[in-house]
């Protein structure tokens, strides 16, 4: 009988302290007491339940593969509830939560699993309620397919984006979110792990092409089934010859386009892109423009806003830089001469008068963010450029419209960091870098504005040593000026 009434004391100090006590790393398991004295048959005053009735469970809702909540109505008298699991006639115990709250999130569950719960209240003097409703569920096999899909990046279809961005939503966080290019899910191109109940995926390369993309779930139980809900894309293919550029409309291009990858050259008296061939020089912007035009609807001479972000862009990427960090030694150059003014050792090379054919100094090339190539952005001959999206820079334009260097017109060849003084017609964004501290020792070129002429040029000659880069600036010619070392470049906007 002492041994009896010693137990019975031990079990109702412990499940006193435990009523106070909040969520914990160490569970108590709990055996049924099945003495005709207990009424409350687990925990809080064996034998002396609380006099606050309590119903315990009402359901338990949004069962996943791994996560369930338990749901109870607070009563009045209650100041904590007490969750614990049920095996048998087993009761352990889980965590506890303040009254009012009236749910508890169950996660780390095991997928396709049966399990029971129990809520206890505690009132004010540490003494459970009575109830045995004990709820059962059982988690589901595996996620559930996701329900919604979104074109992010581009905004639109169709694009010349070859990695567009995809929001897949209705999915749970933790598990993985794969996207396929079939109605089976079984042409993985891209997959994230979710961090909530939507997520970005941005694709591997793709090819031009039509595609309509799908989703599924992985969690703990395995792969949902593959959603019905899709979202399509088209990849425009540029034309032959030329390569795909994001839009940047920070400089004003706010649309993706396609530019030609090498220097125009002449074909049977056909701008063409090629990378055989002697650049077409000898030729004015005005023709240029209008040989670009030529070769139909959407052709057009590059303007300065796509001028600048080839530029801005290919600044970005490590590789095109001497030393394989941005801003670490110099951008790329090419055909520049052998005056270098760089500080990173050599980013241009001294060729012919200008280069032709294939078989080019690597040097010649920079590649954009989208893994696109693109040959003598700076360097090899001068590229006439339209200065505004569909619309000539003037002939002879004003000194008042033209960047400045404290206001003073530039008839020297000066650093773009030099240049302070910019108007609506050449914002600081039509010239500079996107930072706007690399100068001609980070091979980005210099800036000429001249006392005539008004027609832009880019990139630099064969001879402009520290002069040229893919900033590189010179404004002294007119739109009808032509010369040897003055070639151009098309684009193609869908």
């Amino acid at each position: 009988m002492k041994t009896k009434l010693l137990m019975t004391l031990t079990l109702l100090l412990s499940l006193t302290l435990l009523g106070g006590c909040e969520t914990g790393a160490e569970f108590e398991t709990i055996a049924e007491n099945s003495d005709s004295g207990n009424n409350s048959g687990d925990s809080g005053g064996s034998g002396t339940p609380s006099d606050v009735t309590f119903a315990g469970i009402d359901n338990i809702s949004a069962v996943t593969d791994s996560t369930a909540t338990i749901n109870w109505t607070h009563v009045a008298g209650g100041v904590q509830y007490q969750i614990f699991s049920v095996s048998g006639s087993t009761l352990t115990y889980i965590s506890s939560v303040e009254a009012p709250t009236a749910t508890y999130n169950l996660t780390g569950l095991t997928a396709a699993t049966s399990y029971t719960y129990r809520v206890r209240l505690v009132d004010s003097g540490g003494l459970n309620d009575a109830n045995t409703n004990d709820i059962s569920f059982t988690t589901i096999g595996a996620p559930s397919a996701p329900t919604g899909l979104a074109l992010t990046t581009p905004a639109s279809s169709p694009g010349f984006d070859t990695t567009p961005t995809i929001t897949v939503s209705g999915v749970k966080s933790g598990d993985t979110i794969k996207l396929f290019t079939d109605l089976t899910c079984s042409t993985e191109v891209g997959s994230a792990v979710s961090a909530g109940t939507t997520t970005a995926i941005t694709t591997s390369t793709l090819a031009a092409a039509s595609y309509t993309f799908y989703a599924n779930a992985t969690g703990s139980g395995g792969a949902s089934s593959c959603s019905t809900a899709n979202v399509s894309y088209t990849i425009n293919a540029c034309p032959a010859g030329y390569i795909s550029v994001p839009s940047m409309a920070s400089v004003g291009a706010p649309d993706n386009f396609c530019v030609m990858q090498y220097e125009a050259k002449n074909s049977g008296g056909a701008p063409v892109s090629t990378a055989t061939g002697a650049p077409w020089v000898s030729i004015n912007q005005v023709n240029a423009k209008a040989e670009c035009q030529s070769l139909g609807a959407n052709y057009d001479l590059i303007s300065n806003p796509e001028w600048m972000a080839i530029a801005r862009n290919v600044e970005n990427v490590a590789s095109n830089w001497t030393d394989g960090a941005v801003g670490s030694g110099c951008l790329k150059r090419g055909n520049v001469g052998g005056a270098n003014a760089c500080a990173g050792g050599d980013s241009g090379y001294n060729g012919s008068d200008p280069e032709s054919g294939a078989g080019r100094n690597a040097l010649a090339s920079l590649t954009l963010d989208n893994g696109e190539v693109i040959w003598d952005l700076s360097g090899n001959v001068w590229e006439w450029t339209d200065w505004t999206l569909g619309g000539a820079l003037s002939t002879n334009m004003s000194q008042a419209n033209k960047p400045s260097s404290g206001g003073t017109p530039v008839a020297s060849w000066i650093e773009l960091t030099a240049v302070d003084t910019f108007t609506a017609l050449s914002p600081a964004e039509s010239i500079l870098p996107d930072d706007p501290s690399f100068n001609a020792s980070y091979g980005m070129g210099r800036y000429y504005a001249g006392t005539s002429g008004g027609a832009a040029l880019r990139g630099g000659i064969w001879g402009s040593g520290a002069n040229a880069g893919a900033f590189a600036l010179y404004l002294v010619l007119s739109s009808t000026s032509s010369y040897t070392s003055v070639g151009f470049r098309c684009v193609f906007r869908p």
